[in-house]
């Protein structure tokens, strides 16, 4: 399991909202702090950098400090002149043991952790992903003069959100390449392009738009009061299947009955190793991930996706 940092950006003055919009009030907190609460609640991102207008470092520390877990580290970064340059101050903060990052825009509050990690398991060495939604619009292609040149097919069109998702490598190459040929773009997955990695759409909710007017943030809290609630008595169940060697499985075992998880399966007719099925807390992941590691090595592998929400006893 790879080790991600989230870098959220949240350092835009607001000009066509009329206010910087990252600490307006939604649904009794801040914009900002609906993203940073759900990657804060991802056992997998193990750094979270806010990226924040320079000057603001002081006033966004306690959002920070507030959503961080045990197992992540948080840094605040002073944002450049434009987002493309925030971005590369946050990338410079992340750690050298990350292996993924992920770009999100501050102003997107609604984003999901189940898309995140749709998103987390495409992305490879040379290989990116983004959320995006369908087009349902037919957008024309226009000149100078309002002229229409041409319909597009929309079928083929998607419209960009953000996380953008890339192995750390990748996502550095891309801006470094960016600055040496004065390139330019408005998210990074152009740039992810333009230096020859491969980026893959994962179909996004409409529902994570960027808070960009007034008027959205009306909508974004009507979203929020119609999703089922996450309350604090529950927490995130991931489902878990790992392959080990036979000689391992009893300590492989005990070590999912430390975490308080529960066996579904078991199958030992595989040719070289035995699979695992479980059920295991979210919160349990980083020590099991830990232990996991001491007990098999790198003679096996496992892997998690979000599974359900329990009650905690």
């Amino acid at each position: 399991m790879r080790r991600w940092a989230a870098i959220v950006v949240a350092a835009g003055q607001g000009r066509r909202f009329g206010r910087p919009k990252q600490l307006v009030d939604l649904a009794g907190r801040p914009v900002v702090a609906w993203s940073l609460a759900v990657f804060a609640s991802m056992p997998e991102i193990r750094e979270l950098v806010l990226v924040v207008e320079p000057g603001m470092e002081s006033i966004f520390w306690p959002l920070l400090g507030d959503v961080l877990g045990e197992h992540q580290r948080g840094h605040i970064a002073s944002g450049g002149a434009t987002r493309q340059e925030s971005v590369v101050a946050g990338l410079a903060a992340v750690g050298s043991a990350i292996e993924g990052v992920l770009v999100h825009d501050g102003a997107r509050p609604l984003v999901r952790a189940e898309d995140v990690r749709r998103g987390m398991r495409m992305v490879t060495e040379g290989q990116a992903a983004l959320l995006a939604s369908p087009v349902v619009d037919t957008l024309k292609m226009v000149d100078e003069h309002g002229k229409v040149q041409r319909t597009l097919d929309r079928s083929l069109l998607w419209a960009a959100q953000t996380p953008q998702l890339a192995t750390l490598k990748d996502m550095r190459q891309a801006h470094e390449e960016a600055r040496r040929a004065a390139w330019s773009a408005t998210d990074d997955a152009a740039l992810l392009e333009r230096s020859g990695i491969a980026v893959l759409v994962v179909p996004g909710y409409s529902d994570n738009f960027k808070i960009t007017l007034p008027g959205d943030l009306a909508r974004a809290e009507a979203i929020l009061r119609r999703r089922e609630p996450v309350l604090p008595n529950e927490e995130e169940v991931l489902l878990l299947e790992a392959f080990v060697p036979a000689d391992a499985l009893a300590a492989i075992l005990a070590e999912i009955e430390a975490c308080d998880g529960d066996v579904d399966g078991i199958d030992r007719d595989l040719p070289r190793s035995v699979a695992v099925r479980a059920y295991l807390r979210a919160s349990s992941l980083e020590r099991f991930h830990r232990h996991f590691a001491e007990i098999v090595g790198d003679q096996g592998t496992f892997t998690t996706r979000f599974s359900h929400a329990m009650a905690r006893l």
